[in-house]
């Protein structure tokens, strides 16, 4: 079994001293990272009539001490045509668990989906949970994830939401929901979207994108929130966005997207894996930042995407994007969400070094 460098309190499993041997195989113009190797799908759809039948999307990873096994949250969906895939034929999104012992082989937990929609009208998860993120800390899993009003596929009004539980199956709803919301007329006006949390210090960071408008962009850019006991939350709106693709026509982000920030640390510097797409396909590129700038102070990796879609009639010929990273003293992983051209959404994992055992 890999096992992480980290105790799982920090859950990213991030490299903070010594470098594991096989990163000496990176030139020194490459970021760790940014060197992988494709390994093909661990988590399929679940089979016809199964709960995640319609789609598998945005897995968030961690080292859990209980289970002394790999846990994922993943969103699911459910399929209203069996015959056809895509946005338009999914249900309410719910939040899945799957266990593993290596990071490549993964079973999915009998009990899933663990965590659904409210069902209580006016709600902020009243049709849909999904975006899940854990962090464990004092005997509790807390659940981030974003809720949505709408049944189908992101529908309705997206906000930040938290439940906590001590055994990933009951679960308690934070009376302070929503955490986050829109708000404002900039760059988090219309949506929040994926949370992942990092601690430095005795302070959590919370790193998320949203929708909105910054210099006459319409899109989603990451930016972050600060709290001290992962309840109550302050959005740095004066410094976020922290992150904006290029839009540069032509462009791997041509689009301008910055999406789905999974954060990792090595030596003195923070390292942040996100996705954007070129208005047709989706990748994954790094950004970086100085341990002293942080959460400042991100640049944009120039060999950006270190993650590309795969080649035609392959699982992740349309898109390959949303990204969560975990690192062991063996390897660096790359999950993500792979989707086919004919639409079919699964969780897929790239690595380095090789090869994919």
């Amino acid at each position: 079994m890999a096992k992480p460098i980290l105790s799982v309190f920090l859950l990213m499993v991030i490299a903070r001293s010594s470098s594991p041997t096989w990163q000496s195989e990176q030139a020194k113009s490459d970021l760790p990272g940014s060197r992988l190797v494709k390994c093909g799908v661990v988590l399929p759809i679940g089979r016809h009539g199964e709960w995640d039948a319609g789609m598998v999307e945005s897995p968030a990873i961690w080292y859990d001490i209980n289970r002394e096994k790999y846990g994922m949250v993943y969103t699911g969906y459910g399929s209203t045509d069996s015959t056809k895939r895509g946005y338009k034929y999914v249900t309410k999104p719910q939040i899945g668990l799957a266990w593993s012992d290596d990071l490549l082989h993964w079973e999915k937990d009998s009990r899933a989906p663990i965590f659904f929609g409210s069902r209580v009208a006016g709600s902020s998860d009243a049709e849909g949970v999904t975006g899940p993120f854990i962090w464990f800390e004092n005997g509790k899993y807390y659940l981030f994830y974003f809720g949505v009003t709408a049944t189908g596929y992101e529908k309705g009004t997206k906000t930040l939401n938290l439940a906590t539980s001590t055994d990933l199956v009951n679960w308690k709803r934070n009376d302070g929901n929503p955490l986050i919301v829109p708000s404002g007329d900039g760059w988090r006006r219309d949506a929040i979207w994926h949370p992942n949390v990092v601690k430095e210090g005795d302070t959590y960071y919370l790193f998320f994108n949203a929708s909105g408008t910054v210099n006459g962009l319409v899109e989603e850019f990451i930016g972050y929130a600060t709290s001290k006991d992962l309840f109550h939350w302050d959005v740095d709106d004066v410094n976020s966005p922290l992150l904006v693709g290029s839009a540069k026509p032509g462009s791997w982000d041509a689009s301008g997207r910055a999406g789905d920030p999974s954060l990792y640390k090595v030596r003195d510097k923070w390292y942040m894996a996100w996705y954007s797409w070129d208005k047709v396909n989706s990748a994954d590129g790094l950004a970086w930042t100085t341990e002293k700038e942080f959460p400042l102070g991100w640049r944009v990796y120039e060999g950006n995407p270190v993650l590309r879609i795969g080649e035609p009639g392959s699982y992740d010929d349309l898109h390959a994007g949303k990204p969560f990273i975990v690192r062991t003293k063996e390897k660096h992983y790359h999950f993500y969400t792979a989707v086919a051209l004919d639409q079919t959404r699964q969780i897929a994992v790239a690595v380095w070094p090789g090869p994919c055992n």
